[in-house]
């Protein structure tokens, strides 16, 4: 007699994780299969699971935080540790026969453990992943290599997984099906008017600040059309750090609306923390506001619902953003991108809920063009995955790694295409797209467009709000790496965001401050702002102000920046004799770097009466640097016919220190000063 399969279902932290597992465990379960699941006490498959009625186990395991040393690292490393041993233990009892994980930290312990003792010959569990997204994650990376088959639902993420990928597709739970709209009306836990329009907005099983914020927000505009609307709202489970999703929820309700609008409001708005029989709201909506995570997405897509999508950005390969333009080209969504604001001094992540009110409002009074997303919608769906991958599980697969779904424009029309036949192109992650751009920059100079250099870059408005999202990150690389993005894409609207970054003057710990620090943004930061308003160009009164303020920076290489940067942008300056004298300033700076950018800059735009003087002066400097670049600076005067009478010109050159430290045939500064000499004779020549 058979020994009866006992199947081991892994993975969670979101239901974006642990509903693969689940449609995929009751897909493969027979009547006489055991399941188990794994996953982190806690989290979201601790609430998911049980309704299931299937049984749940717990090990230790904590997100990746990245490779930086870090007491979060050290965290992680401990956590994977005692779940491995955990997990050890669980398989050794289980003993399953099939070990099916779907990412998300949860899955790490328990598949290391899994191939650890099929080394040691005391498991036999065959191996199976599922990864959901365009990008894997570097965890399901490691624990794909150890897998038998890895089921990927996108074609570019094949490539990941050399010899052992297989083109799934995303496998549904099979009660996200057409549910009759009467029997879910009669099954939700609060009464949706009948002839309403519903809109299901939700950010996933953890919630989205973002959307959460912006519907609350949007709630004032749609109160006109309370009559005929009905807002149902998923806030999320999560409660963490500074952030509880509901409580958050709540009281930005009662901040923004007065008693009287909240009664209003709560005739056409409901609010729950996550619908574990969401099939009911789906079955009630016309309109759906979601995340971009494929779960979402292709839930969405198999009812054919059209949806606007909020996907979060700067995620691994930015997966969200890939899926969310996916339905997007297929005319089923509209993608609002996440951009950033100013809130009490600091940079937050949002999105503007009059503009989400707006969307939703055109949509809703549009029929038809509501019908036609609904129907373009289903055209990103696929409904084979499962039938792909219970083939593999139960033995029946094929074994060349190239089994794809039928139709599927989220998956595209082939490896390597977009629907309609056009070349796929990734989006260039953040660094790549920083690199492509700063060698356009240097390659065209003065001719330099950001759209030339990037033909991706047609979608500009994202990529400014990708860039403009990384000011709000906790790691300084990441905010320097968004302040150049901004200022290479020229992106003028992002001033303000900039301007804050650079007033922001909350000093750094004692130890950093020990260590040569200063204030949290760092002057690495504040010089490349400085940068970053220069290729943008003409200068606003405030960027005007800030660059003259910079002159007074702790930091010397933003002083020396921003009298570089001064130059370029000095046609637009409004106060031209306050440039000067902060320039004059400079040049007693004790950082040769700056005093030298200073001496040029008064050149490019001072004039005889106020500039000639102090650089002559500079004669008898002590640094030849500086002497240097006083030349440089008199040249440019006279280039420029500010150099005034030639004759007592050349008597103020008289006594001009020519030495230098530089052992070399030919002095740098006596260079400088042959050529200022002929522009001077030449001049003199002209005149006469």
């Amino acid at each position: 007699m058979n020994e009866p399969q006992r199947l081991l279902l892994t993975g969670g932290g979101t239901a974006g994780h642990v509903n693969p597992a689940l449609a995929i465990g009751w897909a493969v379960a027979g009547s006489d299969t055991r399941m188990l699941f794994v996953g982190v006490r806690g989290r979201a498959e601790a609430d998911v699971v049980p309704r299931e009625g299937i049984p749940i186990q717990f090990v230790r395991a904590s997100s990746y935080p990245g490779g930086r040393p870090s007491m979060a690292l050290v965290g992680f490393v401990l956590n994977l540790a005692v779940g491995f041993c955990q997990a050890c233990r669980i398989v050794l009892t289980f003993r399953p026969t099939v070990i099916v994980g779907t990412g998300g930290f949860a899955a790490a312990p328990v598949m290391f453990a899994a191939a650890f003792l099929r080394s040691l010959r005391l498991s036999r569990a065959r191996l199976y992943v599922h990864e959901q997204n365009a990008e894997p994650g570097m965890l399901n990376q490691a624990v794909g290599r150890m897998a038998d088959r890895v089921f990927v639902t996108f074609p570019e993420t094949v490539r990941h997984f050399p010899g052992n990928g297989v083109l799934a597709g995303y496998p549904l739970r099979h009660r996200i099906t057409g549910v009759d709209r009467e029997q879910a009306r009669a099954r939700l836990d609060f009464q949706v008017p009948q002839g309403r329009q519903v809109v299901f907005a939700f950010g996933g099983s953890q919630g989205a600040r973002t959307i959460n914020r912006a519907l609350v927000d949007a709630l004032r505009d749609l109160l006109p059309l309370k009559d005929r609307l009905f807002v149902v709202h998923g806030t999320g489970l999560f409660k963490g750090g500074t952030y509880d999703a509901g409580a958050d929820t709540k009281s930005r309700l009662e901040s923004t609306y007065t008693e009287a609008e909240r009664r209003e409001i709560d005739s056409f708005y409901v609010s729950r923390p996550f619908f574990h029989q969401i099939e009911n709201v789906y079955a009630l909506s016309d309109l759906v506001v979601a995340r971009g995570g494929a779960g979402s997405l292709y839930e969405i897509a198999s009812l054919g619902l059209p949806a606007i999508v909020i996907p979060k950005s700067n995620l691994p390969g930015d997966h969200q953003v890939m899926n969310a333009r996916a339905m997007a080209r297929c005319g089923g969504a509209i993608v609002i991108y996440e951009n950033v604001s100013l809130v009490d001094g600091k940079v937050v992540e949002q999105v503007d809920g009059r503009a989400l009110a707006a969307t939703i409002t055109k949509l809703l009074s549009d029929p038809l063009a509501l019908a036609s997303m609904a129907r373009r919608s289903r055209a990103f769906s696929q409904d084979d995955a499962l039938r792909v991958i219970l083939r593999w599980i139960k033995g029946g697969g094929t074994t060349d790694g190239a089994a794809r779904p039928t139709g599927g424009a989220a998956t595209h029309d082939a490896p390597g295409e977009k629907p309609g036949g056009q070349a796929f192109e990734p989006l260039p992650s953040n660094q790549v797209l920083l690199g492509r751009l700063e060698r356009a920059l240097s390659a065209r100079g003065a001719a330099f467009r950001p759209e030339d250099a990037v033909p991706a870059l047609g979608d500009r408005a994202y990529f400014v709000s990708r860039a403009a999202l990384l000011l709000a990150s906790e790691s300084w690389e990441r905010r320097n790496v968004g302040v150049k993005l901004l200022g290479l894409l020229k992106a003028r609207d992002q001033e303000p965001l900039l301007l804050a970054l650079l007033a922001d003057r909350r000093p750094v710990s004692f130890v950093k401050r020990l260590l040569g620090g200063d204030y949290v943004q760092v002057g690495f930061i504040r010089r490349n702002i400085i940068t970053a308003f220069g290729r943008i160009g003409d200068p606003s009164p405030e960027v005007e102000s800030a660059l003259l303020s910079a002159f007074d920076d702790p930091y010397y290489e933003v002083r020396a920046e921003a009298a570089r940067v001064s130059v370029r942008l000095s046609g637009g300056f409004r106060n031209r004799d306050a440039l000067v004298a902060g320039l004059k300033r400079l040049l007693r700076d004790r950082w040769l770097e700056v005093a030298s950018a200073a001496a040029r800059a008064l050149g490019e735009v001072g004039s005889e009466r106020d500039a000639l003087p102090v650089l002559l002066a500079l004669k008898d400097a002590r640094f030849w640097r500086v002497r240097a670049a006083a030349l440089e600076g008199l040249l440019a005067l006279v280039a420029r016919g500010e150099g005034g009478d030639p004759e007592a010109l050349i008597a103020g050159l008289n006594g001009f220190v020519l030495t230098s430290t530089d052992f070399k045939p030919e002095f740098e500064i006596k260079r400088l000063y042959g050529r200022l000499l002929k522009a001077v004779a030449a001049r003199e020549g002209g005149e006469r």
